[in-house]
């Protein structure tokens, strides 16, 4: 199995996207992390960064988060990917066409435990 290093992150919410970061990098665990407020963003890094892991957020403004990993999909990157949300549940429609999901992060989340959290995940789906 191969270690979780890059990470790149969507969300549209400044405050999100800056705790995500600094929690990641603040964890110890040496992730290196891009955030990327817009998708044009998110899919330029998605190639020119070769992430790891993907965490994307659920609602968004422009394309929701399973709107985004299907063009993602379809686009041919396989990078096992985590959804952020705080909605207590998400209806993934042809979920299949989204694998890998390696699970769900629910906002709030503790910071202190993101890095674990991920590693968590990683280590039981890949």
């Amino acid at each position: 199995m191969r270690d979780l290093k890059k990470i790149l992150h969507i969300d549209d919410d400044s405050v999100m996207r800056m705790m995500v970061q600094k929690s990641l990098e603040r964890s110890g665990k040496g992730f290196e992390i891009i955030s990327c407020v817009t998708i044009e963003d998110f899919m330029t890094k998605l190639e020119s960064f070769a992430p790891d892991l993907l965490i994307i957020d659920v609602v968004m403004p422009t394309l929701d988060g399973p709107s985004l990993l299907e063009r993602v999909r379809r686009a041919g990157n396989r990078t096992p990917a985590v959804f952020m949300t705080g909605q207590e549940t998400i209806d993934f429609t042809n979920r299949e066409k989204l694998e890998p999901i390696l699970g769900i992060i629910h906002k709030p989340f503790s910071p202190a435990l993101l890095g674990d959290d991920l590693l968590n995940l990683w280590k039981n789906k890949v």
